[in-house]
Protein backbone atom coordinates (compact mmCIF):
# COMPACT_ATOMS: atom_id res chain seq x y z
CA UNK A 1 0.00 0.00 0.00
CA UNK A 2 1.27 3.43 -0.92
CA UNK A 3 -0.64 6.17 0.89
CA UNK A 4 -0.35 9.77 -0.24
CA UNK A 5 -2.16 12.69 1.39
CA UNK A 6 -2.75 15.81 -0.70
CA UNK A 7 -4.58 19.10 -0.38
CA UNK A 8 -8.02 18.96 -1.97
CA UNK A 9 -8.41 20.32 -5.48
CA UNK A 10 -11.63 20.74 -7.48
CA UNK A 11 -10.47 18.02 -9.91
CA UNK A 12 -10.94 15.47 -7.09
CA UNK A 13 -14.60 16.38 -6.53
CA UNK A 14 -16.21 13.45 -8.39
CA UNK A 15 -13.99 10.87 -6.70
CA UNK A 16 -14.51 12.51 -3.32
CA UNK A 17 -18.30 12.39 -3.81
CA UNK A 18 -18.11 8.65 -4.48
CA UNK A 19 -16.13 8.05 -1.29
CA UNK A 20 -18.40 10.27 0.79
CA UNK A 21 -21.58 8.68 -0.55
CA UNK A 22 -20.38 5.09 0.04
CA UNK A 23 -19.08 5.83 3.53
CA UNK A 24 -22.07 7.98 4.50
CA UNK A 25 -24.51 5.24 3.44
CA UNK A 26 -22.56 2.78 5.58
CA UNK A 27 -22.63 5.17 8.54
CA UNK A 28 -26.36 5.86 8.24
CA UNK A 29 -27.23 2.17 7.79
CA UNK A 30 -25.45 1.35 11.03
CA UNK A 31 -27.74 3.86 12.77
CA UNK A 32 -30.95 2.75 10.98
CA UNK A 33 -31.07 6.13 9.28
CA UNK A 34 -30.59 5.10 5.65
CA UNK A 35 -33.79 6.85 4.58
CA UNK A 36 -32.19 10.27 5.29
CA UNK A 37 -29.26 9.67 2.93
CA UNK A 38 -28.56 12.36 0.35
CA UNK A 39 -25.66 12.28 -2.10
CA UNK A 40 -23.02 14.87 -1.25
CA UNK A 41 -23.87 16.80 -4.44
CA UNK A 42 -27.43 17.31 -3.14
CA UNK A 43 -26.66 17.69 0.56
CA UNK A 44 -27.69 20.97 2.22
CA UNK A 45 -24.23 21.10 3.84
CA UNK A 46 -22.27 20.98 0.55
CA UNK A 47 -21.34 24.67 0.81
CA UNK A 48 -20.15 24.22 4.38
CA UNK A 49 -18.18 21.13 3.37
CA UNK A 50 -16.44 22.97 0.55
CA UNK A 51 -15.57 25.82 2.93
CA UNK A 52 -13.54 23.37 5.04
CA UNK A 53 -9.82 22.77 4.70
CA UNK A 54 -9.81 19.35 3.03
CA UNK A 55 -7.10 16.75 2.62
CA UNK A 56 -7.59 13.67 0.45
CA UNK A 57 -5.86 10.32 0.84
CA UNK A 58 -4.87 8.28 -2.16
CA UNK A 59 -4.01 4.61 -1.84
CA UNK A 60 -2.05 3.45 -4.86
CA UNK A 61 -3.48 6.38 -6.85
CA UNK A 62 -7.13 5.86 -5.86
CA UNK A 63 -8.92 8.43 -3.69
CA UNK A 64 -9.72 6.34 -0.63
CA UNK A 65 -10.68 8.90 2.03
CA UNK A 66 -10.65 12.50 3.16
CA UNK A 67 -10.76 14.79 6.15
CA UNK A 68 -12.37 18.22 6.29
CA UNK A 69 -11.99 20.69 9.13
CA UNK A 70 -12.72 24.22 10.29
CA UNK A 71 -10.98 26.09 13.10
CA UNK A 72 -11.18 23.93 16.24
CA UNK A 73 -13.52 21.44 14.54
CA UNK A 74 -12.90 18.10 12.86
CA UNK A 75 -15.96 18.30 10.60
CA UNK A 76 -15.68 15.34 8.19
CA UNK A 77 -13.64 12.16 8.17
CA UNK A 78 -14.66 9.46 5.74
CA UNK A 79 -12.90 6.47 4.22
CA UNK A 80 -14.38 4.35 1.45
CA UNK A 81 -15.62 1.11 3.05
CA UNK A 82 -13.35 -0.99 0.81
CA UNK A 83 -10.30 0.88 2.17
CA UNK A 84 -11.26 0.89 5.85
CA UNK A 85 -9.12 -0.73 8.56
CA UNK A 86 -5.89 0.15 6.76
CA UNK A 87 -4.89 3.16 8.87
CA UNK A 88 -6.08 5.77 6.38
CA UNK A 89 -8.38 7.57 8.82
CA UNK A 90 -5.58 7.61 11.39
CA UNK A 91 -3.22 9.30 8.94
CA UNK A 92 -5.87 11.83 7.89
CA UNK A 93 -6.63 12.75 11.50
CA UNK A 94 -2.91 13.10 12.26
CA UNK A 95 -2.61 15.49 9.30
CA UNK A 96 -5.59 17.59 10.41
CA UNK A 97 -4.43 17.75 14.03
CA UNK A 98 -1.09 19.26 12.96
CA UNK A 99 -3.07 22.32 11.83
CA UNK A 100 -5.88 22.53 14.39
CA UNK A 101 -5.65 24.63 17.55
CA UNK A 102 -6.92 23.04 20.74
CA UNK A 103 -9.52 22.40 21.90
CA UNK A 104 -10.78 20.48 18.85
CA UNK A 105 -14.37 19.25 18.73
CA UNK A 106 -16.18 16.71 16.60
CA UNK A 107 -19.59 15.08 16.51
CA UNK A 108 -20.19 11.37 16.09
CA UNK A 109 -23.23 9.11 16.32
CA UNK A 110 -23.45 7.87 19.91
CA UNK A 111 -23.53 4.22 18.84
CA UNK A 112 -20.60 4.51 16.41
CA UNK A 113 -18.14 2.77 18.73
CA UNK A 114 -15.64 2.07 15.96
CA UNK A 115 -15.22 5.77 15.18
CA UNK A 116 -15.25 6.75 18.84
CA UNK A 117 -12.47 4.25 19.58
CA UNK A 118 -10.39 5.87 16.84
CA UNK A 119 -11.00 9.35 18.24
CA UNK A 120 -10.18 8.21 21.79
CA UNK A 121 -6.83 6.94 20.46
CA UNK A 122 -5.98 10.60 19.79
CA UNK A 123 -7.21 11.73 23.22
CA UNK A 124 -10.73 12.87 22.34
CA UNK A 125 -13.22 12.55 25.19
CA UNK A 126 -17.01 12.75 25.19
CA UNK A 127 -18.23 16.07 26.57
CA UNK A 128 -21.92 15.97 25.63
CA UNK A 129 -24.64 13.72 24.22
CA UNK A 130 -27.63 15.12 22.36
CA UNK A 131 -30.71 13.27 21.15
CA UNK A 132 -32.86 15.04 18.59
CA UNK A 133 -34.98 14.50 15.50
CA UNK A 134 -33.29 14.47 12.10
CA UNK A 135 -35.61 17.02 10.45
CA UNK A 136 -39.26 17.92 10.00
CA UNK A 137 -39.30 15.81 6.84
CA UNK A 138 -37.65 12.85 8.65
CA UNK A 139 -38.72 13.09 12.31
CA UNK A 140 -36.44 10.20 13.27
CA UNK A 141 -34.72 10.38 16.64
CA UNK A 142 -30.96 9.95 16.72
CA UNK A 143 -28.24 10.53 19.26
CA UNK A 144 -24.79 12.01 18.80
CA UNK A 145 -21.86 12.67 21.05
CA UNK A 146 -19.68 15.74 21.01
CA UNK A 147 -16.08 14.76 21.64
CA UNK A 148 -13.24 17.13 22.43
CA UNK A 149 -9.47 17.04 22.35
CA UNK A 150 -7.94 19.56 24.77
Amino acid sequence: MRLEIKSYEQKYFNELCLVMDRARKQELQSEDLEEVFLPLRDAPYLGYFLSCKIYVAFEDGVLAGFVGFQPRELSFIYVDPIYQSKGIATELIKKALTELERPVRLEVFTDNERAKALYRKFGFERVNTLTEKWSDEFPIAFSQDTMELR
